[in-house]
C-alpha cells in the first residue's frame, strides 16, 4: 500500500497502486450419536485494511424476560487479519487518476433542496459542516514530494441522490416470543404486500413511500404453524434524503443489491455460496464475500466495500465433546478438559446463524430442562426447540451450555442466561492445533491474503455483477438512485522512505517492503526504560519454564540498550 488515509466515517479504506506491475462416534459417558451440523467462524481478509468496517447493528427485540433460553442479540465481529510485514506494495497499469478533486463535492449540490418535503429525525446531514482537514491558512491540503501516481479506493460512488419522502414506520409483532427471526418478520410484511409494497424492512424500521397511517394493525399468520399474529406499526418519522436514516436507508438498499445478485447472509455479511472453497482435510469450506458500508467520505456518498471471508467448520460441538470424552476414562477428567477447552470461546447457532460465547458448561442440566415460558407455563427445551425451529434433538442427556447475556441483550430486558444445546452449536475459529499446522495456514492464506491486483479485480466484478442484474437495477431505479460503474481513482503520491534513526546509527528500510524489524533487533534505541525491580511468578513443577522466560527477556531487551536486572521470584 503507497497511500493511506482515513476518511470520514466509518469503513475500512483500501487504496490500490496503479502505476508500474508486481504482485507476487462411541458413545462417551452419557452421549449418544449426533447428526453433524454446519458452523463458521469469520476470518475476514484484509491484507491491506487501515480500517475496520462496521456495519448498521440490527436490532432483535428480546423473546422473554428473565431467563429465555432463545439467542436474542448477538454482535458477530469480524477478525481482520492483520497485514503481513513484508508485503511489497502491488503496482499495476490503468487509466490515471481523475483527480482529487473529483472526489470532493459540496454536501449543498447534494441536497434536493426542499426541505418542506420530510421532516427527519435530527439535524439533516446536508447542513453538517465538513470535518476541518487542513488549517484555515492552506488553501489546499495536498503536498508536492514524492513521485505522483494513481490510485484506486475500495469505495464507490453514489452518483445521484433522490427527491422523495419516506415515512419511517417501527413494527411490533404480538406475541412478540413467536417472531423472532428477521426472515419470518420479512415473511409476514409480505403477507400485506398490498398495502405494504415498495417498503424496506430491517426487522424492526420500515420505510415506505406510502403514507399506511399514525398507527395501524395487521392480523397475520405464523408462516410454520399458522397461529395468529398481530403486526402492529407506529409512524415513527417523515424523512427527506436530508435525513440522518438516509444512511440506513442506503445501507438497506446496498444489502438488497448483495441479495440479488446470488449472495446470501451469514451473520451480518454477504456470501458467495456458488464460489466456495471445501477444504475437505481440515472439515472446512471457505466462502468468500462482501461487507459494506454506506457514509459520506472526502465530501460524497460512496458505498464503502471490501472482501470478507467466512468458513464454515463442519464439527458441532457436541461431536467435540464426545471426541473429548473417548480420550479419557475418567470421566470427571473429560469433563475438565471439556470445560478447559470450551469455555470462552465462540459458538454458531444452526438454527440462526447467530454467534454466542460460552461461558460455562452445565453437566447437570440437559434438554429435557424446563422453563416457564412468558405465558407462565412450562416447556422443555427439546419441544421449545422443535416448535420454533422444527429441529428434533437427537440426544436428550448431552449438557448445556450457558452463555450470559452481553450488555446490549440486558439493555434490551435480557437478564437471565442463555442455554444453548451442544448438538445445535458449532466451533468457530481456528483451533490451536491448526494455528500450529504450517500446511493448513499456509493454504488458507492463499485464499484469505488477497494481494491489491486480485482484490481490483474482485471488487470491480462486484460492481459489474450489480450493474449487469436487472433485479438490482430496477431495485435502484425504485428507490431513484444510480451508483458508478467502478471504484474511485485519485492521484496521489509515492514518497521517498523515511531515515529510521536508533541511538548509534540510522538505517533506511527497502522501499518495496517498508520492514526494518530485522535490523532493528540488535539497535540500541535513542531512549528506553530500564527493567529493575519487577517479579516473576510460576508453580514449581514449571521453574524451568520460568529461568527461560528471564533469560529471553535478558537476551532480548539487553541489545536496545536496556538493564535488566535478576527480578524476585
Amino acid at each position: 500500500m503507497d497511500s493511506v488515509g482515513r476518511a470520514r466515517g466509518r469503513g475500512r479504506a483500501n487504496l490500490f497502486n496503479l502505476t508500474g506491475q508486481t504482485d507476487v462416534n462411541p458413545r462417551p459417558g452419557a452421549f449418544a450419536n449426533a447428526a453433524a451440523a454446519v458452523s463458521s467462524f469469520s476470518a475476514t481478509s484484509s491484507a491491506s485494511s487501515v480500517l475496520t468496517s462496521t456495519t448498521p447493528t440490527e436490532k432483535q427485540p428480546p423473546t422473554s424476560t428473565g431467563t429465555s433460553y432463545e439467542p436474542v442479540s448477538s454482535t458477530t465481529k469480524s477478525t481482520i487479519d492483520k497485514p503481513r510485514r513484508g508485503n511489497a506494495p502491488v503496482i499495476m497499469s490503468a487509466p490515471r487518476g481523475k483527480g482529487v478533486e473529483h472526489l470532493v463535492s459540496d454536501l449543498a449540490t447534494l441536497s434536493t433542496g426542499d426541505r418542506q418535503t420530510g421532516s427527519g429525525r435530527g439535524t439533516p446531514w446536508s447542513n453538517i459542516g465538513l470535518p476541518k482537514t487542513k488549517p484555515s491558512h492552506i488553501d489546499d491540503k495536498r503536498g508536492v514530494s514524492g513521485d505522483p501516481i494513481s490510485i484506486v479506493a475500495n469505495y464507490i460512488r453514489i452518483l445521484s441522490k433522490p427527491a422523495w419522502q419516506l415515512f419511517q414506520y417501527h413494527i411490533d409483532f404480538n406475541p412478540e416470543e413467536m417472531v423472532v427471526q428477521r426472515k419470518m418478520r420479512r415473511e409476514m410484511v409480505l403477507q400485506h404486500k398490498q398495502i405494504l409494497k415498495d417498503v424496506a424492512f430491517d426487522g424492526t424500521t420500515l420505510y415506505s413511500f406510502e403514507y399506511i397511517g399514525d398507527e395501524r394493525t395487521f392480523e397475520c399468520q405464523h408462516t410454520v404453524t399458522g397461529d395468529p399474529v398481530e403486526m402492529r406499526l407506529r409512524l415513527a418519522a417523515k424523512n427527506s434524503p436530508d435525513s440522518p436514516n438516509f444512511f440506513h436507508l442506503a445501507n438497506l438498499i446496498v444489502r438488497k443489491l448483495l441479495e440479488l445478485s446470488g449472495l446470501r447472509l451469514i451473520g451480518r455479511n454477504y456470501y458467495q455460496f456458488d464460489r466456495k472453497v471445501d477444504l475437505e482435510r481440515y472439515r472446512l469450506t471457505l466462502f468468500p464475500g462482501f461487507l459494506t458500508n454506506v457514509n459520506i467520505y472526502e465530501g460524497s456518498l460512496m458505498i464503502n466495500v471490501d472482501l470478507s471471508h467466512k468458513v464454515l467448520n463442519k464439527t458441532t460441538v457436541f461431536n467435540r465433546l464426545q471426541d473429548i470424552f473417548t480420550q479419557f476414562v475418567d470421566f470427571k477428567r473429560a469433563q475438565d478438559e471439556a470445560t478447559k477447552e470450551l469455555v470462552g470461546q465462540i459458538v454458531l447457532t444452526t438454527y440462526n446463524s447467530k454467534t454466542y460465547k460460552i461461558d460455562e458448561i452445565a453437566w447437570d442440566k440437559s434438554p429435557n430442562y424446563t422453563f416457564k415460558k412468558r405465558d407462565g407455563t412450562d416447556e422443555t427445551l427439546v419441544k421449545y426447540y422443535y416448535d420454533r425451529y422444527q429441529l428434533k434433538i437427537e440426544d436428550t442427556t448431552q449438557p448445556l451450555l450457558i452463555s450470559k447475556p452481553s450488555k446490549k441483550d440486558r439493555r434490551a430486558g435480557q437478564t437471565g442466561p442463555l442455554m444453548l444445546i451442544p448438538e445445535l452449536c458449532c466451533v468457530t475459529g481456528i483451533s490451536d492445533v491448526m494455528r500450529s499446522d504450517f500446511q493448513f495456514m499456509k493454504e488458507l492464506a492463499t485464499h484469505t491474503h488477497i494481494g491489491p491486483m486480485s482484490r481490483f479485480e474482485k471488487l470491480t466484478e462486484f460492481c459489474h455483477d450489480i450493474q449487469n442484474n436487472q433485479e438490482a437495477k430496477d431495485e435502484l431505479k425504485k428507490w431513484e438512485i444510480s451508483i458508478d460503474t467502478g471504484l474511485v481513482e485519485f492521484d496521489g503520491r509515492l514518497l521517498e522512505s523515511e531515515q529510521i534513526l536508533y541511538a548509534n546509527r540510522s538505517i533506511r528500510y527497502k522501499h518495496d517492503e517498508a520492514d526494518w524489524s530485522r535490523e532493528g533487533r540488535s539497535l540500541k534505541h535513542i531512549s528506553c526504560k530500564n527493567l529493575k525491580n519487577w517479579i516473576v511468578f510460576y508453580p514449581s513443577s514449571l521453574r524451568e519454564l520460568g529461568d527461560e522466560l528471564i533469560n529471553a527477556l535478558y537476551q532480548v531487551c539487553v541489545p536496545f540498550g536496556m538493564e535488566v536486572e535478576y527480578p524476585t521470584v
